[in-house]
């Protein structure tokens, strides 16, 4: 006993020893900049791994050992620094890392910096999120990242963008990537974050960099990190935006009611002379049924065209409908956020508030979102620390109940009015209170029953969304360099959508009114537990993690319509008399994973890292759950070797790195891919009815990605830097339906029997021009360049809509009719015909192209030809921050350079069709006096509008846009101090100025889908707004 009592005695003794021989270093820190202290630099002793930071004056004090002989200090957007620990007072001058080599970044479950990681990926940061007025966070990568193409394709309030990392993932299942949350998969309503609670975003895009997160990563990974107390000294923050929005692109010019009326004399004109009738029939029949081709006259004379084709000098309009005057206004947007922030050495901490009203363009539509989140990180002692953060959201969403407003707009002539009007004085009716009375058009020719502005008064169409997500965790160090964490998250949202269409006007006045009612319900939550192990021994580190996961969510739906109401002002569904439609389903889906990853690093030279996952997903059948996902890259910074040392001046990273991994994508558009399905429903007067939908496959399985990408990273005299990096993609076992025989009575059963290749160039340029005290420019390009290939199909060739599916081509290669322009003799569309003869070998081959003007003579498959492939030849940005003492500057351009557009918005205007209005350009239509126009003459009898599925609207899709430009204003703190004020910040935005190319002339919004084709979407929108930044 004594000698273990001696034992104890001597350990406490050495300890003691050991802690005496410890000091207290102190120190200030400062910017090489200004001279002015910095706060919030993390000093670190690397022999014990304490850490402090600099307060609110760049002071610090720090605990080391004896055997301390540097500390390692590092600020963002600073360059790291060794300090030599001499003496116990140390002033310490930091410079700015123009290229950013060390910079932490956020990666698959934790950090890392950028210098040691293999993989592909981009960071934008807040301030660059800031500059871009978005309401979802979607829409502000645009142009930020390269690899990353991000298509606002509606500029409808609280719209989400489309976004697609290196390609086409998919033919026939998902595209879209999958996105993280603080660290785990989010399953929420990407409209409930609020773009002013992000620190930043990381978009991953190699196997390397997204393996981790298994089947659901083919697509890419965007990683959105949230903010978080990063002061010693409270803060305050407060800003305000407050504008206005028109569109970016000016819809086509509406036809006044004389121009309407002249185009539609010759096509009635056109029209009998094509049924036969004579020259001064066919001019006497136009000019006397032009009123009845309307529905209404809305001249004071009976023929308001002469046989002329010119307007009868004594016609007079007694009315018309100025429909976009009265629909649109000047979207006023208005957007608050606050947020308390603060840390201590033991806790931080971050709450917010944000309200956003955008209003939009049309006076039908808006957007409201109240949001909040709260932050809180704490260590209860040495080897605990705990941490929650949790965001509320409600936002709501209204629009028309019973139109599409933009083809409404582009379509509906101005001869028809938008109040009920006297045929015969042009005076409006009045209803017995004095009020006008909305025209619903009944006698019109087209649009009957429809006025979008009675629908925002008598209609009802609000979405509404409720939601909660939750991050939690704990976290246990077991020892330096050893942890172990726990991860909880939830995410919940409901949505609903309750559409009223009123009893008394409009097309559901026959039914007396109709209310449809929907709920979406979706709860899911994550649960992993990470075990981590770094460790740096002499020239070698090494890092590991081990991890658990388990991924759970399930969805109800509901929806009901009925139609009766008794009397106006009742609205609910259950006072309707008749069912409409009923329906109500729920999903489940489940995910178990097991995941790894090692880093190695030798000397800070040379880099390896390998990820394994494996998922077990309930997709599928219990014989094809289970998948494996893995990675491998490496990376040599060649900067570092000593052969490289002699030009250290100016070569500050040159960097080499490749990868090649596997990941899949189990988000094959149903959670019971594998399974038959039943269809019920199909019932007669008595029984109930059900059919097979689908035949099951057990065999199915997810689909998978095989990418390889190699990659150039450098560095040049602290002002240039970017990367350059080869991508190669190929998606395998892609979803597709084999066809059957009609004797089976299914068209086709799912197989995994397709394959896509996406292959390309990608690179990014920083370059800070002049960085100085007092004047600071800097210029970041972008841009990427890919083709997609499919490589298996299961039959030769597939037809879809206007594309064609062959092996060796691109998914969205446009397939149709070559149009040969107007032939000058009749105004007639003209094609190219291919006449075909046989060869020696008995195959049929081209002999002569012809040209003909009946469309029906080149409709067969033989007649179709290739015109082109949607996707863009490259595409980009480029962003320039200026910024003069208190005065920044910035201005970022979106550009897209090739790429077809199917303009179909386009193309319904350009043709005649009883009721409809036309685009401008169908005043410069063939006529006789007119025979080099460019458009074929107008008829009704003549249908030219076959022509749609032709060359003769696809287009050269190339643009530019001004995506955004901010100009700020910085008070002098020597004017805000006197106010207890930290920073004020005065600026002035405007997103989507200016949109150059060809679509835009004809009305159209270049930015579509990826497919390149138009559907009447809701274009975008063009902002102006003012705001300020208060820091307290």
């Amino acid at each position: 006993m004594k000698k273990i009592f001696s034992i104890l005695c001597a350990i406490l003794l050495c300890t003691q020893l050991v802690v005496a021989q410890g000091k207290l270093v102190k120190g200030v820190v400062t910017s090489s900049e200004d001279g002015l202290p910095m706060i919030g630099v993390a000093i670190m002793d690397k022999q014990t791994m304490n850490g402090v930071t600099t307060n609110e004056n760049g002071e610090f004090s720090i605990e080391v050992t004896a055997r301390t002989k540097v500390l390692h200090v590092s600020y963002l957007g600073y360059k790291t620094k060794e300090v030599p620990v001499v003496g116990n007072n140390l002033s310490i001058q930091m410079e700015p890392d123009v290229v950013a080599i060390d910079e932490v970044m956020v990666v698959a479950y934790g950090t890392g910096k950028k210098s040691t990681f293999t993989g592909s990926a981009t960071v934008v940061k807040k301030e660059s999120l800031e500059k871009i007025r978005a309401s979802n966070v979607t829409q502000a990568l645009q142009g930020q990242s390269s690899g990353v193409q991000v298509l606002n394709n509606s500029g409808e309030p609280g719209a989400d963008a489309k976004i697609m990392i290196r390609g086409i993932g998919s033919m026939n299942a998902s595209s879209d990537p999958l996105y993280v949350v603080d660290g785990t998969a989010y399953n929420g309503y990407l409209n409930a974050i609020n773009p002013a609670d992000i620190e930043s975003m990381t978009v991953l895009k190699d196997a390397s960099a997204t393996a981790l997160y298994g089947s659901r990563a083919a697509n890419g990974v965007v990683m959105i990190t949230t903010r978080k107390g990063a002061s010693e000294k409270g803060q305050i923050n407060f800003r305000s935006t407050w504008g206005f929005a028109s569109l970016a692109v000016d819809l086509p010019r509406e036809l006044t009611p004389d121009e309407f009326s002249v185009l539609t004399w010759r096509s009635l004109y056109n029209g009998y002379k094509d049924w036969g009738y004579t020259e001064d029939e066919s001019r006497n029949w136009a000019s006397a049924y032009l009123t009845g081709e309307f529905g209404c006259n809305p001249y004071n004379v009976g023929s308001p065209v002469g046989t002329d084709g010119k307007m009868d000098p004594n016609a007079k309009l007694l009315y018309s409908g100025n429909w976009r005057d009265e629909l649109f206004r000047s979207g006023l947007r208005q957007e608050y956020t606050i947020d308390f922030s603060g840390k201590s050495k033991k806790a931080d901490y971050y709450l917010s508030a944000g309200y956003l009203n955008d209003k939009g363009v049309f006076s039908i539509q808006r957007f409201e979102r109240y949001s909040t989140r709260a932050s809180f990180n704490y260590s209860v002692n040495k080897w605990l620390k705990v941490g929650t953060n949790i965001s509320l959201s409600h936002s709501v969403r209204e629009g028309s109940a019973s139109a599409n407003t933009v083809w409404f707009l582009r379509t509906m002539p101005s001869v028809y009015p938008i109040y009920e009007t006297n045929q015969t004085t042009g005076e409006y009716i009045l209803d017995k209170n004095g009020n006008r009375i909305y025209d619903y058009g009944d006698y019109r020719k087209s649009w009957q029953g429809s006025n979008p502005l009675a629908d925002d008064e008598y209609n009802n169409a609000p979405w509404t969304h409720d939601d909660v997500s939750n991050r939690s965790y704990f976290e246990i160090t077991f020892m330096p360099g050893l942890k172990w964490r726990t991860n909880l998250s939830v995410d919940f949202y409901q949505y609903n959508y309750d559409g009223y269409v009123n009893s008394q006007y409009g097309y559901a006045a026959g039914y007396k009114g109709e209310a449809y009612k929907e709920s979406d319900r979706n709860f899911a939550y994550t649960v992993n537990n990470l075990l981590t192990y770094e460790k740096t021994f002499g020239d070698h580190s090494l890092s590991v993690l081990l991890g658990q996961e388990a991924y759970s969510m399930q969805f109800k739906y509901l929806s009901a319509s009925k139609r009766g109401f008794p009397f106006p002002g009742v609205e609910e569904i259950g006072s309707a008399a008749v069912m409409n439609s009923m329906n109500s389903y729920k999903d489940n889906y489940r995910l178990l994973s097991w995941l790894s990853r090692v880093e190695y690093d030798y000397k800070d030279r040379y880099y390896v890292s390998g990820s394994f996952r494996t998922d077990g997903s309930s997709r599928f059948h219990p014989d094809n759950r289970w998948g494996s996902f893995w990675s491998i890259g490496g990376s040599w910074r060649l900067s570092n070797e000593e052969f490289l040392k002699p030009y250290s001046g100016w070569l500050d990273n040159l960097k080499l790195k490749a990868s090649y991994g596997a990941v899949g994508n189990d988000n094959l558009g149903t959670y019971y891919a594998y399974q038959g399905l039943y269809q019920t429903g199909m019932n007669n007067y008595t029984d109930p009815g059900v059919m097979v939908s689908r035949l099951a496959n057990k065999d199915l399985k997810w689909e998978s990605n095989m990418q390889l990408n190699v990659g150039l990273e450098f560095a040049l005299f602290n002002k240039l830097s970017g990367s350059v990096e080869w991508f190669s993609r190929k998606s395998k076992d892609l979803l597709f339906s084999l066809p059957m025989a009609p004797s089976t009575g299914f068209s086709g059963i799912d197989r995994n029997i397709g394959d896509v290749k996406n292959h390309g160039v990608e690179f990014s340029l920083n370059y800070a021009a002049i960085s100085n005290k007092n004047f600071k420019w800097s210029i970041d390009l972008n841009g990427t360049s890919y083709k997609n290939r499919i490589t298996k199909l299961p039959q030769a060739e597939i037809n879809s809509g206007v594309f064609k599916w062959r092996e060796g081509e691109s998914r969205y290669n446009f397939w149709g009719i070559e149009y040969a322009g107007v032939n000058k003799e009749t105004g007639n569309d003209q094609y190219w015909k291919n006449i075909y003869e046989t060869n020696e070998k008995g195959e049929k081959v081209v002999k002569e192209r012809v040209l003909t003007d009946d469309y029906n003579e080149v409709t067969s498959d033989s007649q179709m030809k290739y015109l082109g492939d949607a996707i863009p030849a490259l595409f980009g940005g480029v962003t320039n921050n200026f910024s003069y003492k208190g005065i920044d500057l910035s201005f970022m351009i979106y550009y897209s350079i090739g790429g077809k557009l199917y303009d179909s918005d386009y193309a319904q205007m350009m043709s005649y069709r009883t009721g409809y209005s036309m685009h401008p350009d169908m005043l410069k239509a063939w006529t006789p006096e007119n025979t080099d126009a460019k458009f074929p003459r107008l008829s009704n009898a003549y249908a030219n509008y076959l022509g749609t599925y032709t060359s003769k609207f696809l287009f050269n899709n190339s643009f530019a846009r001004l995506r955004n430009v901010t100009l700020g204003y910085t008070v002098p703190k020597s004017f805000t101090s006197k106010y207890g004020i930290n920073t004020l910040r005065l600026f002035v935005q405007g997103d989507n100025l200016i949109t150059i190319g060809s679509a835009a002339r004809r009305g159209t919004d270049p930015e579509q889908s990826i497919s390149g084709t138009t559907d009447n979407r809701f274009p975008t929108t063009k902002s102006f707004s003012f705001g300020l930044q208060l820091n307290l």
